[in-house]
């Protein structure tokens, strides 16, 4: 069996929330080039999506946006999945020719749903626009009268606009209102208008405490009466730590939990339901949250398998907050003028350096797709890169199943 590399990215419906997710992928760690096999790996990739994770589990209910090559295409590899739960999408690189457009057509016919990737209008490949359910406009670096005029000249033949690679709410907004639905891009990360200078009351009496539990000379007599400040927190805290850590029994009271899981893992769940918090207001910051806690996982797992080993608490912590600055709309440094963090985590975060760094890199390069950086990663912190996909799907679900609790 070859190791399946299998990433997402979110795609948003304007108005909806969330849509669904591309499925990024590779089948293998030894392939230097992954366009260069992919008529090779469909089926083990459709097999391994299907068998291995679990379609369900990677869409999460959603459409699963998934490439498939000329091979895949001719030889119908789309029969293996139910036609609501995907949408077929056909590259750029694979050549508008009679058998594939042919091959589109009786996939349509059968009930399946046909996305162009990077579209650019052809009269030759006017057949496959008129039967696409969906046209991906890559927009990074058109000007607005660029988009208008795309928009215009696909708008008559009926497909839904998809803007891709957007990094910004600002240039979601744009396309908008030219007429673009679904946008996809790095789930809007890029911090570019951080128009807070604090954060809110709630925020900070949490982040009081984080820094409660850091402190060696509190008491625990010192943090119940903290936690008895905010009943829902409490509350939400004594919940998750029966659910999580206890076996779902056993922690009655804040003192109690202190003592039965100790002060290290209440400060990680502590992280966790400030960022979890924080993913509620809508669906972007809902899945800025999941990245953030996905990243978190898989930052203490990397570490726990490095070579030398790593602080995995401290690794976990790192990808917990590397997104905080986007969720809270607040300059990374402002927050951590508030969070008593050790050297080595506030280096990973401000700098990307440290001994902490690589992990985080590397989580970052493997949920965008980017398996040539990630498996470099995994060399130089020694953890074999086939355990990667395993590591990624590991974190995916304990990151879903914790935003849901």
């Amino acid at each position: 069996m070859t190791s399946i590399y299998v990433a997402r990215q979110p795609i948003f419906e304007l108005g909806r929330g969330r849509y669904g997710y591309e499925l990024l992928y590779r089948r293998d760690a030894s392939i230097d080039h992954a366009e260069g096999d992919a008529g090779h790996m469909s089926a083990e990739v459709i097999v391994g999506a299907l068998l291995g994770i679990g379609l369900r589990a990677l869409s999460d209910g959603g459409v699963a946006f998934i490439n498939f090559s000329r091979a895949q295409l001719l030889n119908q590899s789309w029969e293996l999945f139910e036609p609501g739960s995907v949408m077929i999408e056909l590259p750029e690189t694979v050549e508008c020719t009679e058998d594939i457009i042919a091959a589109c057509v009786q996939m349509v016919r059968a009930g399946y749903r046909l996305a162009l990737d990077d579209y650019v209008y052809s009269e030759r490949s006017r057949p496959l626009l008129e039967i696409a359910s969906v046209v991906k406009v890559d927009i990074l670096g058109l000007s607005r009268h660029e988009l208008d005029r795309i928009a215009h000249q696909l708008r008559p033949f009926g497909p839904r606009l998809l803007a891709e690679r957007v990094e910004t709410a600002t240039v979601r907004d744009v396309c908008a209102e030219l007429g673009y639905e679904l946008f996809q891009g790095y789930l809007f990360s890029r911090p570019e208008t951080l128009s807070k200078t604090d954060v809110s009351a709630g925020q900070l009496a949490i982040i009081r405490l984080l820094n409660l539990l850091q402190d060696p000379t509190a008491t625990d007599m010192a943090l119940e009466a903290a936690f008895q400040n905010d009943l829902a927190l409490c509350y939400k805290l004594l919940r998750i730590v029966n659910v999580a850590a206890m076996g779902g029994r056993g922690v009655t009271s804040i003192p109690h939990a202190i003592r039965l899981v100790g002060r290290k893992s209440l400060h990680q769940w502590l992280s966790v339901i400030l960022v979890a918090s924080l993913g509620r207001a809508g669906d972007v910051s809902h899945e800025l949250a999941l990245t953030a806690m996905t990243r978190a996982r898989m930052c203490e797992l990397l570490a726990a398998t490095s070579h030398p080993p790593r602080e995995a608490a401290s690794a976990f912590i790192v990808g917990l907050l590397s997104l905080l600055d986007v969720l809270l709309e607040i300059p990374m440094h402002v927050i951590f003028a508030k969070l008593e963090l050790s050297d080595d985590v506030r280096r990973a975060l401000l700098e990307r350096q440290g001994s902490l760094a690589p992990g985080l890199r590397l989580a970052e390069a493997y949920e965008k797709g980017d398996w040539d950086a990630a498996q470099a990663l995994a060399a130089e912190l020694g953890i074999d890169r086939d355990a990667l996909p395993d590591m990624y799907v590991q974190a995916l679900t304990w990151a879903g199943e914790r935003l849901r609790d």
